[in-house]
């Protein structure tokens, strides 16, 4: 008896033994240590309520976190979603230029993957053969030194229209930040779209118009629990409402772009393809992203919502600039 209970515990001794040398992870294999994190953590919302409950803003907020843990890389628990951030110049640059492959992708954000079409602008779309096509259309066919000169003519008469103003309100005061933000606003939009901003409108078609722009910016730079909270988008929005303003929205979004593009196609059809040559030097964006779509060596097709985010892009850039 004795005997075989030595057997039986020299075995288990052996078999314990081999279980723990494999499933030993090895030094390759062993994750790396997590960057320090705050204390706080609630359950369910973890840090969030360190970054807006505080009125503190936000990046100021985490400076002040990292430098409190003393360093400059923390991890923090946003809702659902961990979260890096890197405090340090240094860090940043090793990110940003090193290493851009693989931090290039941005967060499908929710107000995003609405308002920019299926996040297909230039800005959120995921880094790959789209977005190098769109990000080569950009530099190479809107904003090439030959594009960016054959608009100075439209500077030139924008800038004698301001002056002229001025001159008009002689002796009287004048708003000088007001003028030169019509100015920037009318150049871009000539640039853009080939007429002024909302030129031709009435006053409550433009006051419409200028709300739409104000929910857009709204949504996309607003605060939305769903982005927090992945797979919780039921419960979210129907506290928030957040998806019907998105749905909105949008809706009036793809109208001002259906309008601005429906235009540009009448245009065309009206001058026909026999003056496209002539008409090149009076080409506004909408004009150029029309005739890439068209064209056959594309990688990837832009589709007519590709090319509303687009055209959206700019519609915000002129926007924010004119009325913040």
């Amino acid at each position: 008896m004795d005997t075989l209970i030595t057997i039986f515990l020299s075995l288990t001794t052996i078999f314990i033994s081999i279980y723990y040398f494999i499933k030993k992870p090895s030094p390759a294999s062993s994750p790396a240590p997590e960057p320090p994190s705050p204390a706080g953590r609630l359950p369910i919302i973890g840090h969030l309520h360190l970054l807006f409950l505080t009125g503190e803003l936000p990046h100021h907020q985490l400076a002040r976190l990292a430098a409190g843990l003393g360093s400059p890389v923390i991890k923090l628990q946003l809702g659902r979603v961990p979260t890096v951030v890197v405090s340090s110049a240094q860090l940043a640059r090793y990110v940003l230029r090193v290493n851009d492959g693989v931090f290039a992708n941005r967060p499908q954000l929710v107000a995003a993957q609405y308002l920019s079409f299926g996040c297909s602008d230039v800005t959120f779309s995921p880094y790959g053969p789209y977005w190098r096509q769109v990000r080569k259309i950009c530099v190479t066919e809107l904003l090439s030194p030959r594009r960016v000169h054959s608009f100075q003519q439209v500077r030139k008469e924008e800038v004698d229209r301001m002056v002229t103003a001025v001159a008009a309100s002689s002796g009287k005061e004048t708003d000088v930040s007001s003028l030169l933000f019509g100015l920037a606003n009318d150049v871009l939009c000539r640039v853009a779209f080939g007429r002024r901003f909302v030129s031709g409108a009435g006053e409550g078609k433009k006051k419409e118009l200028v709300g739409v722009l104000t929910e857009t910016q709204e949504l996309l730079a607003g605060f939305c629990l769903d982005d927090f909270f992945p797979g919780w988008e039921s419960a979210t929005s129907w506290i928030t409402g957040y998806q019907k303003r998105l749905t909105r929205n949008l809706e009036d979004l793809k109208e001002v772009c259906d309008e601005i593009i429906g235009e540009h196609l009448m245009k065309r059809k009206d001058c026909g393809d026999d003056q496209e040559e002539e008409e090149e030097e009076e080409e506004d964006f909408v004009d150029v992203l029309l005739k890439v779509q068209r064209r056959e060596d594309l990688v990837v097709p832009v589709t007519d919502d590709n090319l509303k985010a687009l055209i959206l892009v700019s519609i915000l850039c002129d926007f924010t600039l004119s009325f913040n």
